[in-house]
């Protein structure tokens, strides 16, 4: 910050590519996001490529433009810079100014997500340097790794509630079904990146979801992971299509379009809803869920419209600035894939209105499996949902 101004050495840089080379969009990328800047080993530079690339070849060109600046990331559904979107790549360039950074990974998460996490969150800390007055954790996960709420729960035994934690599951385009975490030269496909943020002046971290109910209240009566099986005593499909109305021709299998409009929101204790998106219906009534639904829970049917999901894409941003001491220098978003879909033609809209917030600043960001934004307490794994980390 100089004289109340942006520090044009400390401000974030993006860049974006669709270009199909691997090497190109690399150069391509990393370049923009630097924009003639020549990074310091204490810099990072995440990126955010899809799964239609070369993984290996495309992220050594990143850490050979980028070096010697640290390079992490994940293979991403779709990603974007400001108002921009791409099924190519994004990087947003993070100088480290008067913060540090720690990095950490964890290659195999196994049957063992919560230890993973654990492990991997206490080594990015350490990392990080002497410890400074605020921090953060950026979580990268593996999508297909199973109940992603392990990896939070594993985070805050390490954080506590001091700590925000905030990131998003590595995702894969549509006809994939293996997704890739990167950093410190590794490349895993079921495998966690922490990054610890330590910072001198105040971190913010927002959340916001847009999607509100619409259906009647059932209770989950049967479920193993994340599916459904029983609401109300019924076969979950059956009661969740009777509220819509009936069931799609065809709806089998993988969800069709519809129902990515209307999701399931599970009640929490602050009267307020945590949103799952049905993938599957299984051929025995069963509901596949993108995140997990315990026995017990009281669940209602969401639906939300683009002047809404767009409206709460606006508020994480308020609230990821208002805790910072100065203007913000740039921000990280982790979107879900079930938003691109419901926002469809429209979603370029979301990061447009989250930089609108943020007075223009640089931003980037990816569609993912899940987002993480723990503020407070120990919960934080979202669907469906906006997350926004303003430094």
């Amino acid at each position: 910050m100089v004289n109340g101004l942006l520090d044009k050495d400390t401000t974030f840089g993006t860049g974006i590519t669709d270009s199909e080379d691997e090497a190109e969009a690399a150069r391509e990328v990393v370049r923009t996001a630097l924009a003639g800047r020549t990074p310091s080993n204490s810099d990072l530079l995440f990126a955010f490529p899809t799964t239609g690339y070369d993984m290996n070849s495309f992220v050594a060109a990143l850490e050979e433009e980028a070096a010697p600046a640290r390079v992490v990331g994940c293979s991403a559904f779709g990603s974007f810079s400001g108002s921009r979107v791409t099924g190519g790549c994004t990087a947003v360039y993070v100088p480290a100014g008067d913060c540090s950074f720690g990095v950490a990974a964890a290659a195999r998460l196994g049957g063992d997500i919560f230890g993973a996490s654990r492990d991997v969150v206490e080594r990015a800390l350490a990392q990080s340097g002497e410890k400074l007055p605020y921090t953060a954790v950026v979580l990268l996960t593996d999508g297909f790794a199973g109940d992603q709420r392990e990896a939070i729960r594993g985070a805050y035994s390490v954080t506590g509630a001091k700590i925000s934690l905030v990131g998003g599951a590595a995702a894969a385009s549509a006809e994939m079904r293996i997704t890739y975490q990167f950093a410190l030269g590794e490349i895993m496909t079921n495998g966690m990146v922490a990054i610890a943020v330590n910072s001198p002046t105040p971190v913010g971290v927002g959340v916001d979801h847009g999607w509100t109910p619409v259906g009647e209240p059932m209770i989950v009566t049967r479920s193993d992971g994340n599916v459904l099986w029983e609401l109300d005593g019924q076969p979950a499909a059956d009661v969740y299509f009777a509220q819509l109305g009936g069931r799609p021709a065809g709806a089998k299998g993988r969800a069709p379009v519809a129902v990515m409009h209307r999701p399931v929101g599970v009640a929490t204790g602050s009267g307020r809803y945590e949103v799952r998106h049905v993938v599957e219906i299984d051929q025995g009534g069963g509901l596949a869920m993108f995140g997990y639904v315990g026995e017990g829970a009281v669940v209602r049917i969401m639906s939300g419209d683009v002047e809404h999901l767009v409206a709460a894409a606006q508020r994480a941003a308020s609230d990821a600035v208002a805790p910072l001491a100065a203007p913000a220098r740039g921000a990280l978003v982790f979107s879900c894939a079930a938003r691109f879909a419901a926002l469809g033609q429209e979603v370029s809209q979301e990061p447009a209105a989250i930089s609108a917030v943020l007075g223009g600043v640089p931003l980037g960001g990816f569609f993912t499996y899940g987002e993480f934004a723990r503020i407070t307490g120990s919960s934080g794994f979202h669907n469906a949902t906006v997350a926004v980390l303003a430094l």
